[in-house]
């Protein structure tokens, strides 16, 4: 074999600090994934009649999300066991605001495994208008923008990495942590504007929503056959924190939000 077949790369804070967390934090095992394919023509229509800036996908996902959460507060939960009182096991924590994780990518050389997410807190509570702001803003953000960034990045690149690794684990631990870094109990994510239709992963989060590339897809409306907008919206669920059934009314209520978006989404 020729020895100058392959390369190693060299060292990288970022992806050890992302593999750290994926090592500690991804299990196998309780991760349970729905899948749906959802008609977006009220979507649609809401975004054309939309004065100003049309509301993004991602922000309308988060609005039905975090209304589902407020109708379902079984769902905003995780699991958690704290290392200051193991003989008492696991426990469920209840977050009380439909706060919610989202995720872009960082581009960062040799840490391509690497996403970064920022809390909005409230969602439920935040016009379409300014979650599409806010959104803008979170993707255009650096770190002299955003201060999560620039804490995670500093943690990282400035400690050790036994150090940083730590650290960054504390919020899986610790309830207070959680909600200040990690918000509650979904992230969203989706890698949709690169043309992917469906994402179907398990995430740290309990609550892991996605969402495909939107494109006209044959769908059968009122016995009829025609073409409509539509994407591939998908959940992974932690089955320890909602059974199935209880998990499908949530999903469910997600899709029916956004399949009604001119009457369940709008202003006011």
């Amino acid at each position: 074999m020729n020895a100058a077949a392959y390369t190693v790369d060299p060292y990288n804070k970022h992806f050890e600090a992302i593999r750290a967390v994926a090592d500690f934090e991804l299990r196998g095992g309780p991760g349970v994934t729905f899948v749906n394919e959802v008609n977006l023509i009220q979507v649609e229509q809401l975004r054309s009649a939309a004065k100003g800036a049309k509301p993004s996908y991602t922000a309308l996902v988060a609005k039905a999300v975090a209304l589902a959460l407020r109708e379902f507060p079984y769902a905003n939960r995780r699991v958690f066991r704290s290392p200051k009182s193991l003989w008492l096991g696991s426990r469920l924590q209840r977050f009380e605001q439909c706060d919610i994780a989202i995720a872009t990518e960082r581009n960062v050389p040799g840490a391509e495994s690497l996403a970064f997410f920022d809390v909005f807190r409230s969602i439920d509570a935040m016009s379409l208008t300014t979650l599409t702001e806010a959104l803008q803003a979170f993707a255009k953000s650096d770190v002299t923008s955003n201060a999560q960034w620039r804490t995670l990045n500093e943690v990282i690149t400035r400690l050790p990495s036994w150090v940083s690794t730590r650290l960054i684990r504390l919020p899986y631990y610790f309830p207070q942590l959680w909600v200040r870094f990690r918000g509650a109990a979904v992230l969203i994510s989706s890698p949709s504007k690169y043309g992917v239709d469906a994402v179907l992963a398990g995430q740290s989060y309990p609550l892991a929503v996605s969402f495909g590339v939107v494109k006209g897809r044959p769908m059968v409306s009122d016995g009829v056959l025609t073409v409509c907008p539509s994407f591939t919206l998908s959940m992974n669920f932690d089955r320890r924190v909602m059974a199935g059934a209880q998990a499908a009314k949530f999903f469910n209520r997600i899709v029916e939000r956004l399949e009604h978006a001119q009457t369940e989404l709008v202003e006011g």
